[in-house]
C-alpha cells in the first residue's frame, strides 16, 4: 500500500517537474521583487525598442509631406509630443505589467509550494518504510534460529 502510494506520488512530482521546470522551478529562484523588476525592465525595452520602430516607420512613410510642408519648429513640436506619448503610453504600461507578473509569480509560487509539499511526502514515506525495514532486521537479528545474535 505505502509503495503504491509513494509511486503514485513521485510519478505525480516528476511530472510536475517536467511539466513546470521552465516556467515555476526557474521562477522560485527569484525574489519576487528582483522578478517583477527584471521583466517589468525587460518589457520596458520591448516597448520602447516597438515605439521607437512604430514611429520611425511613420516618419518614413510620411517623409517627403513632412520635409515639404512643415517648419523645423513643428517638427521638434511633433518630437516633443512623441516624446511625452512614450512616457505616457510606458508608463500605463508598465502599471499593467506590474500586475500581470505580480499574478503570474503569486501562481507559479503556489504550484512549487504544493510541489514541495509533495516531495516532503514522499520523503515521510521513505522515512517510514526505512524504520520499517529497520525494525524488521533487527527482529530477524534476535530471533534468528542459528543461536548466533
Amino acid at each position: 500500500m505505502v509503495n503504491a502510494e509513494r509511486t503514485k506520488l513521485m510519478t505525480k512530482a516528476e511530472i510536475f517537474r517536467v511539466k513546470e521546470e521552465r516556467r515555476a522551478l526557474k521562477l522560485n529562484r527569484f525574489y519576487r521583487g528582483d522578478y517583477i523588476s527584471y521583466e517589468m525592465i525587460r518589457s520596458a525595452l520591448c516597448f520602447i525598442f516597438g515605439y521607437v520602430l512604430f514611429v520611425l516607420m511613420w516618419v518614413l512613410y510620411y517623409a517627403e509631406p513632412l520635409m515639404t510642408t512643415k517648419q523645423i519648429e513643428e517638427l521638434a513640436q511633433m518630437a516633443v509630443r512623441a516624446g511625452v506619448a512614450l512616457l505616457c503610453l510606458l508608463a500605463c504600461f508598465l502599471v499593467a505589467s506590474y500586475f500581470v507578473f505580480r499574478k503570474k509569480y503569486r501562481k507559479a509560487r503556489a504550484k512549487v509550494k504544493d510541489y514541495q509539499a509533495l516531495l516532503k511526502r514522499i520523503n515521510y514515506l521513505y522515512e517510514q518504510e526505512s524504520v520499517k525495514v529497520w525494525k524488521e532486521s533487527e527482529e530477524f537479528k534476535y530471533d534468528n534460529p542459528s543461536g548466533s545474535a
